[in-house]
């Protein structure tokens, strides 16, 4: 276990949450520079919603799959290795996602993708955990889970617009996967390890162990209950942008813009979720309120005007990253998982979520052409409160910040 001196005593936390923020920033901008894309990739490939909204899904494919060997390997070969070969995969996936000329060439590109992002993302919770883990640690995980991640989408969503305008898709996602392969240089360069963390730069693997951590039933009910609402904020920041523009008639400039304040919206909001959770014992409804909300406000898009999209699209971008900081702290703060598994720990409530962020936009992008988008909108709504209520079966932390 991590001293209480190598972690609160160190004047290397705040460098490492510095280090650990921008591999989010560049693992959010490879993710979602896709979707950025959507109306060129679409052309380009005579390929409609359906099959687009299939590209978000493919992502959480390798995403969702492979946090738990992720974890996993980064017990064996240690944490700082496991970091730096996720952004290593997922940068050179980028690169290859944008010298793809077929649909089933990106496809495949974005399993990838989605691989190399899920071994970086469930270490960045844990490295988090161990540097932080006796003070201000659901902060901490509101910075890198929420402010960086909203960051990276917002970059992708709007930036990388302009860049793909004047440089063609093809090359925007190149300079995306490239950007990655450079933080992947400085992680190596920067990224260490506490001290006392000792079993964190690789351990025999405990079998045992491991699957005592992970059948812990919080790990269980807190990832079921984000399940909804995970595809519904995934679809929502990716397809948003067509939506108001299709459908309601926005410029493409303005409807990145608003896609991009949607993602930008979660760094406030996972800043205050995390400083105000680090100081609760009800940890629970830091996760479910912010859910309900989500849900809430997802229901009134289909009947809103169009300038009222502009505060519901950042208000569920505010609320969703509000709540997610203390999600990401279940293990720590509520299951109370050993440092070298809470990779793993972590991991298992990304792949239960995944499940959502797999499903939900794939059913969203075949049902909006049979029905609406406001049929799309109302069945996000409804996923997400109904998962989000499995949480309120979930445990909260003994004392306000406790580990």
């Amino acid at each position: 276990m991590t001293s209480a001196r190598g972690v609160e005593g160190s004047s290397y936390r705040w460098p490492m949450l510095a280090v650990v923020s921008l591999g989010i920033v560049a693992l959010t901008l490879n993710w979602f520079d896709v979707a950025t894309a959507f109306p060129l990739i679409g052309a380009e490939f005579k390929v409609g919603l359906g099959s687009l909204g299939l590209l978000i899904s493919l992502y959480i494919v390798g995403y969702g799959l492979t946090h738990i060997p992720g974890g996993v390997l980064a017990t064996k070969i240690g944490m700082k290795r496991t970091l730096v070969l996720g952004l290593l995969v997922q940068g050179a996936a980028g690169v290859m996602s944008g010298l793809s000329h077929s649909y089933v060439e990106l496809a495949i590109c974005r399993i990838a993708s989605g691989v190399g992002g899920s071994v970086f993302v469930a270490m960045t919770a844990a490295s988090m955990v161990v540097w932080f883990r006796e003070k201000e640690v659901t902060f901490a995980l509101g910075v890198t889970g929420g402010a960086a991640f909203s960051a990276g989408a917002a970059l992708a969503l709007y930036v990388w617009l302009f860049v793909q305008r004047s440089a063609g898709w093809h090359t925007s996602m190149v300079l995306g996967g490239v950007f990655e392969l450079l933080v992947a240089v400085v992680t190596v360069a920067a990224f260490r390890l506490p001290e006392g963390g000792h079993s964190l730069g690789g351990v025999k693997f405990d079998r045992a162990a491991l699957w005592s951590a992970l059948m812990t039933r919080d790990l269980w009910v807190y990832g079921i209950a984000l399940l909804g609402g995970y595809g519904a904020y995934f679809t929502t920041s990716q397809l948003f942008s067509q939506y108001v523009t299709t459908d309601r008639h926005f410029d493409p400039s303005a409807g990145g813009l608003l896609s991009a304040l949607i993602l930008l919206a979660g760094i406030p909001g996972s800043v205050l979720g995390g400083h105000l959770a680090d100081r609760s014992t009800n940890l629970r409804m830091f996760v479910v309120g912010p859910l309900v909300t989500v849900a809430a406000l997802l229901a009134l898009i289909p009947v809103a005007p169009n300038i009222l999209l502009w505060p519901l699209g950042i208000g569920i971008g505010f609320f969703l990253t509000f709540g997610f900081a203390a999600w990401l702290a279940v293990p720590s703060r509520v299951s109370n998982i050993r440092a070298e598994h809470i990779g793993s720990a972590t991991g298992l409530m990304l792949t239960l979520a995944a499940i959502g962020g797999f499903f939900i936009p794939i059913i969203f992008g075949h049902l909006v052409p049979h029905t609406s988008y406001g049929t799309g909108w109302v069945f996000l709504a409804v996923v997400s409160v109904a998962f989000a209520l499995v949480g309120l079966k979930g445990g909260n932390p003994v004392t306000a910040g406790s580990p």
